[in-house]
Formats: structure tokens, sequence, C-alpha cells
């Protein structure tokens, strides 16, 4: 069955990752609730969604306010049903700065976005599932800063290692409900984020495929995610990166 005529919560919806994944499932039949806090995106979102012919909710949240997360999938429940899949893709992402510089009310802006956000949908998500009693299936958004160095951004870093963290006990406590939890760590993927910080231009001559990735190849691995072909994945973290994360710093050769 996958994700046809099931509803999917993506989170972080209106660009980038949230938005490519948002029109996977949709095309996939799934019933989409998308939740950002960017009004314009979010509408436009619907309208391309809607204009296929099947259902999407956009809703205005901040995942950061756990009242209005839960509110939001109050909503989403009686209008669409309960949720089967999370898509967490919400997180923010502000210039570099070293962490004894940063400002500490966005030290905790950042992880009450990133980190916090991420705990609050889970734990809304998880309760239909389980009242529901059919399973379902959590993606998780976590970096390859999870595990490598990025020199300004140790708040960000730190926030999605804790991801990794949460993906896995999540995992091992509602296996028994048929619910698997997932985590994606992406490279560098060319969003409206990636534009706004890019990387250094020596990061592509370090990285195998030469190349940012694309959200569309995101969305695909969490369609995979998502399946009833991946029903034995869970608790896994998975690196879709570029093959950063196993060159070592090796250079690229030129032929």
């Amino acid at each position: 069955m996958g994700v046809s005529g099931r509803v999917a919560v993506v989170t972080g919806a209106a660009s980038g990752q949230g938005r490519a994944t948002s029109l996977r499932l949709a095309g996939e039949g799934a019933l989409v609730a998308a939740l950002d806090v960017d009004t314009a995106g979010l509408a436009s979102l619907v309208d391309e969604i809607s204009d296929t012919g099947v259902r999407c909710r956009g809703l205005e949240v901040d995942v950061s306010d756990a009242g209005a997360v839960g509110a939001a999938f109050t909503e989403i429940e009686a209008d669409l049903g309960p949720a089967y899949v999370l898509a967490a893709a919400a997180a923010i992402y502000p210039p570099g700065v070293l962490s004894h510089l940063r400002d500490p009310d966005e030290t905790a802006r950042i992880f009450d976005v990133n980190l916090m956000g991420v705990v609050h949908c889970a734990s809304a998500a998880t309760r239909q599932m389980i009242e529901e009693g059919r399973g379902g299936r959590i993606i998780l958004w976590s970096s390859i800063g999870a595990g490598a160095v990025i020199a300004g951004h140790a708040a960000y870093c730190a926030g999605k290692a804790g991801i990794e963290g949460l993906g896995r006990a999540l995992a091992a406590e509602l296996g028994p409900y048929g619910i698997t939890v997932n985590t994606i760590a992406p490279g560098a993927i060319d969003t409206p984020m990636l534009s706004d910080t890019p990387p250094d231009p020596a990061y592509y001559e370090v990285l195998p495929a030469g190349r940012a990735g694309t959200p569309d190849e995101v969305a695909h691995l969490v369609s995979y995610l998502c399946s009833d072909a991946s029903g034995f994945m869970t608790g896994a973290v998975l690196a879709l990166d570029g093959g950063l994360s196993g060159v070592n710093g090796a250079v690229r050769p030129d032929v």
C-alpha cells in the first residue's frame, strides 16, 4: 500500500527538501499536511499539489512551539486522518559565529527549532500512529555536521547529533508498534539554505560526487523509507552526502 491514501505530515515543507518531499509523497497518493512558517511558500505548495487532485493542507506552524504543534496534529487528524508518515525536515542554519560570540538567545533558538521541534512533532505523530494501530514511518533530518566539524556552527552540529540519538532511541521504543524511525544525514543540498550559507569551494574538491545534491534526490530516499519495502530498516542513519563521509580528506583525482 505504501503511502497511498495515508496522511504524510511534512515539516519545513515550504521550500527545499521539505517541499520536494511533499511533492514526491503527494505524487504517490499521500494526503499531505505541510507545516512551515513561510505562508507564501505553503500557499504555493498547496496550490501545486491540489492542482493534481491530491488533498493537501498547509498549516503555519513554528515547530519549536509544542502547543502549536499539538494543535496542528489535532487539526490534521480531524481533517485528513491520523498521521502515518512524519517527515521532519524543518531546520534553521544561521550564519557561522564562534560559539562564545553567538547570542545565547540565538543559540537557544537553534536548539528549539532543530532539536526540540523534532521532539514535539515526533511525539504528536507517535501518539496518533499508536492509537491508529497501523504502524507508521518517521523520517528525521540530521546532517553531515552531526559527525564532522563545521566551525562556527557548534549549536547546529550538536542539535543534529542529538537528532541521530533521538532517532535510534525512538526506533527502539516504537518498533513493537510497527513504526520505523530512520534518519537522513545530507551533505550540501541545492536549496535556498545552501544559497544563503554556501560551503567553501574546497568542499567540492574533496567531494567524490563533485556537486551538491538535489532536493529530489533526498525526496527519493524519503519515498523509500516510507514504503512497505523498507519495513526491516529502522534506527538507521543514512548519509546522503555525495561520498564526503567516506573520503577522509582525500582529494578527488583530476582524471
